[in-house]
């Protein structure tokens, strides 16, 4: 990929938030292509309409000097997420020089739009230049596990007993999380800990509700398992730790940890939708046996996983490099 690695830019868009940031790096970083990251910041109505409502216009940016194409404008676009793809639509409308477009999940939009679509196999979506992959995309490689671990060795590196992380995200389209559940998520907590040897950290995600983690923090205050420091160690504790449990509402984080190799659990939350896409996706991943549905008793299993995000950019490159 030495055409990407020598002089090509991308510009990743997103909304800001770190699941997307993981899909968007990782893939740039697969291309072996120059990258910046560009939140994109829509105005209202823009920032609420479905894509192809409302005409693309300059006035729908509220940071519209963070993609002036008088500069040096991009040579690819890589994008993730619903806000991104005005920003992808607009910029290949503007610039002057053609742009390669690639954007990662289900545009929801007509995928002629782009040269490229990832996309994960719950989506659902068809099309040529749709490249389908079993998990969402991400950024996790060995070699950035062990710098985050180097980084928080004095943290975790001297703990004896077998680390067990658990991932919490919070309510979604898709999921309950209320009371209730955060407390019967802690009993299966408590099980966990009670039957297995290991030593286990809470990590909080930035959707993560107060009252769930006011919940857990009490809960396990003297326990001194609730991650509060500043840093979210997440990576770190990605390479520390023996078992990683998520819960069930988020793609991302449930597809990172697989990335990482590591024996993978999910707490399954109660679903608020009758057609939830996001079982198909763990059913999948159960059926191939890169996780397995949290019990009391946590066991070694390994997965077969082999890393997507390098062979989704091969595929890209060689589409790039015959067009």
């Amino acid at each position: 990929m030495n055409n990407f690695k020598t002089n090509k830019l991308a510009w990743c868009l997103t909304d800001g938030s770190a699941g997307m940031i993981s899909q968007v790096r990782g893939l740039a970083e697969a291309l072996n292509v120059n990258y910046e990251l560009k939140v994109v910041k829509l105005n209202f109505p823009w920032s609420k309409l479905p894509v192809n409502l409302l005409p693309l216009s300059n006035v729908m940016f509220k940071n519209l000097n963070d993609f002036n194409l008088d500069s040096k404008a991009p040579d690819i676009l890589i994008s993730c997420g619903k806000r991104s793809i005005y920003a992808s639509l607009f910029i290949k409308k503007k610039s002057i020089k053609r742009v390669f477009s690639i954007h990662i999940q289900n545009p929801r939009v007509n995928t002629n739009n782009f040269d490229i679509v990832v996309a994960p196999s719950h989506d659902n979506v068809i099309g040529d230049n749709v490249i389908t992959t079993d998990l969402a995309i991400n950024h996790i490689t060995p070699k950035l596990l062990d710098k985050h671990a180097e980084k928080m060795k004095d943290s975790f590196g001297s703990i004896q007993k077998p680390i067990c992380t658990v991932f919490i995200g919070g309510k979604s389209r898709n999921y309950k999380f209320d009371q209730s559940n955060v407390i019967e998520l802690a009993k299966t907590l408590d099980k966990v800990m009670n039957n297995n040897n290991v030593q286990m950290f809470i990590v909080f995600s930035r959707r993560t509700d107060e009252f769930i983690k006011d919940y857990l923090k009490k809960k396990y205050s003297k326990q001194n398992i609730v991650w509060e420091g500043k840093e979210n160690p997440y990576l770190a504790l990605m390479h520390y730790s023996k078992y990683l449990i998520c819960t069930s509402d988020s793609v991302s984080i449930i597809s990172e940890s697989v990335s990482a190799k590591k024996p993978v659990f999910i707490y399954k939350l109660p679903t608020s939708k009758r057609n939830n896409r996001i079982e198909s996706f763990i059913s999948t991943l159960v059926k191939k046996n890169y996780v397995k549905i949290l019990s009391d008793r946590l066991e070694d299993h390994s997965n077969s996983y082999e890393n997507e995000t390098t062979e989704v950019a091969k595929t890209i490159y060689e589409r790039y490099s015959n067009q």
